[in-house]
C-alpha cells in the first residue's frame, strides 16, 4: 500500500515532499505569482469546465439523436468524446497520426448527420480550448495552457496552430515531427521493429537480413558481431540516441518508450524550458515550433549488469548499488538488460534527471546547498510515467512511493522530516544519512512532488516548475538563492506540511470507504 515516515530532522510526533532551454541561466520568477496566480488559475479552470458543461450539454443532444435511430456505434463515439476536465490530470491520449479522412460516401442521411455534428462540436469546442489556453499562459500557468492545447488536439487533430504547438508539422496525409518529417525526404521509412531504414533496405530487413558496416550478413550474424558494444546498434530518433548490443528490437522499443517520455516531460515541464516570451510567441503563431532538431540525448543500453558495472565502476565505485545511472560528466544514461525485472522506472527517473541537466551546456552543481530533495523527488516522481493503448499517465497515487510514502506519513509512530527542514539539506547531507534513512526520504521526496504537481487540481505546478528552473539554472548566483517553495507559492512551510497530511488523509479514507 502506502509507505512513509516521519523523523526530527526528520519531525519526530506521534503524526508526527530542447532547444529554447534556459540558455541564459536567468530566473523564472515571472511564472510565479503566488497571490494572483492561485486566483487567475482558478478563473481558467472555472472557464474550462464552463466549456466543457456546454460541449456535454450539446453531445447529450447527439446521444440522444443515436440512440432514437439505434445507432449504437455513434452512442459509443459521442459518449467517448466526453471527458471530463477534473480527470484530465495527469495523462493525455496518444494523438493520430494521419490526418482525418472525408466523411464516407456511403454513410445513411442519419449516420452523415451524426458524424457531422460531432466533427462540428468538436471543432468548436477546441477552438474555444486553443484560446483559453492563450489566456492561461498569458496569467502565467504554461503547464494548464499546455494541457489546453493537448486536450484541444484530442478534440481537433488538424487544428494547425495546435499541431505547431505540440511539435508537429504536416506531411502529405500525416503529422510528424520534423525530424521525421526530414527522414521520409531522405527516403527512409519507420519499422516498429528496425527503426529508421532507407526503403530500399526493408525488403532485406524483412527477409532476415542485416546491414553490418556496409556488408549484408544474416541476422543471426550481426548478433554475434554486434555483441562487442563498441559496435553495438545505435538507433536514432527524434531526440535519443540509443547504443545497444544487447538487440535492434529492443534498442527500438526503448527509442519509442523514450519518445513518448519525452513528449510527455515537455508539455509538463513546459515552463522550465522555455521563457515566457518564447511560449507567448509560439502560441501566437509568430515562432517557429520549440522542436527543432537538436543534440541528441544519449542512452547506453548493455546486455548484461555485469558489463554495466564493468564499464562504470572505474567512475563510480558505488555503482552496485544502483539499476541505472545517468552520468553528467559524460551525459549518457547508463543501462541494462534485466529479463526478471521491469527496468523502465528507473530509465525514466535517470532521464528525468538527463533532460533537466543538459537544459545548460555546462556542467554545474545541482541542489548542492539546499534544496536537494526536489532533484530525486521528481525523478521519482517521473517513474510513475506509463503508456498503455495509447493512453499516457503519471502520478497515479496508487504507485508504489506515492503509497509508500502516505504508509510511512500516516503510520502510528509515522515518519516526517517537516518541508522546512527538509528543503534546507543540500546534496551531501541528503545523500549521506544512514541507508534506511535515506530510503524513507527518497520516499518522502517522491510523495511531496506528487503532491506539489497534483494538489487542488495543480495549484503549485508552476511553482514547482519556478524552483527546479532555478535550481538548474546556468547562473550560479541564481541555484544558489534559489526561492523556496514556500516564496514561491505564497504559502508558510508549516501550512503546507498540513496540507500534504490532509492530502494523504483523504487518499486513506477514499480508499477505507466500502
Amino acid at each position: 500500500m502506502e509507505g512513509f515516515r516521519v523523523s526530527r530532522l526528520v519531525w519526530r510526533v506521534s503524526w508526527s515532499i530542447a532547444w529554447l532551454c534556459l540558455a541564459g541561466g536567468a530566473p523564472r520568477e515571472s511564472w510565479a505569482q503566488p497571490a494572483k496566480g492561485r486566483n487567475t488559475l482558478a478563473a481558467v479552470q472555472e472557464k474550462h469546465r464552463d466549456h466543457y458543461q456546454e460541449f456535454a450539454a450539446e453531445l447529450g443532444k447527439l446521444v440522444e439523436f443515436c440512440q432514437s435511430k439505434d445507432l449504437s456505434e455513434g452512442v459509443e463515439q459521442v459518449r467517448s468524446r466526453l471527458v471530463a476536465p477534473e480527470t484530465q490530470s495527469g495523462e493525455h491520449t496518444v494523438l493520430p497520426r494521419e490526418v482525418q479522412p472525408e466523411l464516407s460516401s456511403q454513410l445513411t442521411a442519419d449516420e452523415r448527420y451524426w458524424q457531422t455534428q460531432l466533427r462540428k462540436h468538436d471543432t468548436d469546442y477546441a477552438k474555444k480550448l486553443y484560446l483559453l489556453s492563450r489566456q492561461s499562459l498569458h496569467n502565467g500557468h504554461p503547464s494548464f495552457a499546455y494541457r489546453l492545447v493537448r486536450e484541444a488536439a484530442l478534440h481537433d487533430p488538424d487544428h494547425p496552430q495546435v499541431r505547431k504547438i505540440l511539435g508537429y508539422v504536416r506531411s502529405g496525409n500525416e503529422w510528424v515531427t520534423p525530424f521525421a518529417a526530414d527522414m521520409i525526404r531522405k527516403q527512409n521509412v519507420w519499422h516498429e521493429q528496425f527503426g529508421w531504414l532507407p526503403k530500399s533496405h526493408l525488403p532485406r530487413y524483412a527477409a532476415g537480413e542485416r546491414n553490418f558496416e556496409g556488408r549484408w550478413v544474416t541476422a543471426a550474424k550481426e548478433q554475434v558481431l554486434r555483441q562487442d558494444f563498441a559496435k553495438g546498434w545505435q538507433i536514432q530518433t527524434d531526440h535519443y540516441l540509443i547504443k545497444t548490443n544487447f538487440s535492434l528490437e529492443r534498442g527500438v522499443e526503448l527509442g519509442k518508450a523514450l519518445e513518448d517520455y519525452h513528449e510527455f516531460f515537455n508539455e509538463m515541464f513546459a515552463g522550465f524550458f522555455n521563457t515566457p516570451e518564447q511560449l507567448t510567441r509560439l502560441f501566437e503563431g509568430t515562432s517557429r515550433t520549440i522542436r527543432p532538431n537538436a543534440k541528441s540525448y544519449v542512452v547506453h543500453y548493455y546486455r548484461t549488469r555485469e558489463e554495466y558495472l564493468n564499464r562504470l565502476q572505474k567512475n563510480f565505485p558505488n555503482i552496485a548499488q544502483t539499476n541505472g545511472f545517468y552520468m553528467s560528466d559524460d551525459r549518457v544514461v547508463h543501462f541494462y538488460h534485466a529479463p526478471k525485472a521491469d527496468n523502465e522506472g528507473t530509465l525514466f527517473h535517470e532521464a528525468t534527471h538527463q533532460l533537466f541537466f543538459e537544459s545548460h551546456n555546462q556542467g554545474r552543481p545541482i541542489g548542492e546547498k539546499a534544496h536537494f530533495w526536489i532533484i530525486e523527488g521528481i525523478a521519482c516522481y517521473m517513474e510513475s510515467f506509463h503508456c498503455q493503448n495509447g493512453v499516457v499517465q503519471v502520478g497515479d497515487p496508487q504507485y508504489v512511493r506515492f503509497a509508500g510514502a502516505r504508509e510511512n506519513l500516516l503510520a502510528e509512530k509515522g515518519y516526517y522530516v517537516p518541508l522546512r527542514e527538509f528543503s534546507g539539506l543540500g546534496k551531501r547531507e541528503f545523500q549521506s544519512m544512514p541507508l534506511h534513512e535515506l530510503t524513507k526520504n527518497y520516499t518522502q521526496a517522491s510523495g511531496l512532488a506528487r503532491f506539489f504537481m497534483h494538489y487542488d487540481n495543480g495549484r503549485y505546478r508552476e511553482a514547482l516548475v519556478t524552483h527546479l528552473s532555478q535550481l538548474y539554472s546556468g547562473n550560479e548566483k541564481v541555484r544558489h538563492q534559489a526561492q523556496g517553495l514556500d516564496e514561491l507559492t505564497g504559502v508558510e512551510f508549516e501550512d503546507l506540511d498540513r496540507q500534504y497530511l490532509e492530502d494523504a488523509r483523504k487518499f486513506e479514507q477514499a480508499e477505507a470507504a466500502p
